[in-house]
């Protein structure tokens, strides 16, 4: 998912996106994210410090995909598992959703999110 990180760190986010992708932010648990890559909940503390900035990061990573329009990323992830993401965290984790778009696109994250309300 990312270069230039260790695998440990690797493993976290690429277990991280798929989890979030499938439960959203509110029922991840890092410890879920922990068990899957069979690391101490700790571990992911001292990489990535919060759960927050974990969902950050993929939120980024998808974000990117979706932007470039990223056929062939948007094929392999699936359509229909990043609708149900971007419609459930638009609907249900509005707040910390629009403020992960307005860190990433600050001077046109407003357009983003209506743009992503139109695809979904």
């Amino acid at each position: 998912m990312i270069k230039n990180k260790s695998d440990t760190e690797n493993k976290v986010l690429n277990c991280a996106y798929r989890v979030f992708l499938l439960y959203g932010y509110h029922a991840t648990t890092l410890q879920q994210i922990a068990t899957e890559v069979q690391l101490n909940q700790a571990m992911i503390h001292y990489y990535f410090r919060s759960k927050e900035r974990l969902y950050g990061l993929v939120v980024k990573h998808l974000m990117d995909i979706v932007v470039a329009n990223n056929a062939v990323e948007i094929e392999i992830l699936g359509r229909n598992k990043i609708n149900w993401f971007l419609n459930t965290e638009l609907y249900n984790n509005k707040e910390m959703f629009e403020n992960q778009i307005e860190k990433l696109y600050p001077n046109d994250w407003k357009e983003i999110v209506i743009q992503l309300k139109n695809v979904i």
